[in-house]
């Protein structure tokens, strides 16, 4: 019985705190932003430019920033839209990340992109977007596993790059 009395009193005194603290939070300003912020509510994406030797990175990217764009509640169109946004791949490399007596065992994704978006004739420009995380394979085994290990990661590379863009345009225009 005593036991259960400590339980109640715990949760008199936390719920005045609880209730203080969502009233501070919410008067200070503090607010989640997403696509509804942005003056627009659907986008044409430009076929994606790749200026790399990477074949088909180009329709990777164009497809990461369709889902991205989609999943924040976004229509995307093919033409006719007041936001078009245009993309260019300008760097992809392989990165050596771990070696054992000179043979390459894991190896990283290293990608740019460049973007301009155009919006009720506001243009904002993002040079040179990666990936927030490092993107890693390993090499290891026969060729045809690497290579799939490779264009694998290569689309997570594409996903999380899509991730950082559209987060960059949402908070440049919540701002």
């Amino acid at each position: 019985m005593e036991h259960s009395k400590i339980k109640f009193q715990d949760l008199l005194i936390f719920t005045p705190l609880f209730f203080i603290l969502a009233i501070l939070v919410s008067s200070c300003g503090y607010r989640f932003i997403g696509s509804g912020s942005l003056p627009f509510d659907a986008i044409t994406i430009k076929p994606v430019i790749n200026n790399t030797y990477e074949p088909k990175l180009e329709e990777r990217m164009h497809m990461a920033l369709s889902n991205e764009f989609i999943n924040q509640g976004m229509e995307v169109r093919s033409a006719g839209t007041d936001a078009v946004l245009e993309t260019t791949i300008i760097t992809f490399a392989l990165g050596a990340v771990a070696a054992v007596d000179e043979t390459v065992k894991e190896q990283e994704i290293i990608m740019n992109v460049d973007l301009r978006l155009i919006s009720n004739g506001k243009i904002t420009e993002f040079n040179s977007v990666a990936s927030p995380i490092k993107i890693t394979f390993q090499s290891t085994g026969t060729v045809n596993e690497s290579v799939a290990r490779k264009e694998s990661a290569a689309d997570k590379a594409c996903r999380e790059i899509a991730k950082e863009i559209v987060s960059k345009i949402i908070i440049e225009y919540a701002k």
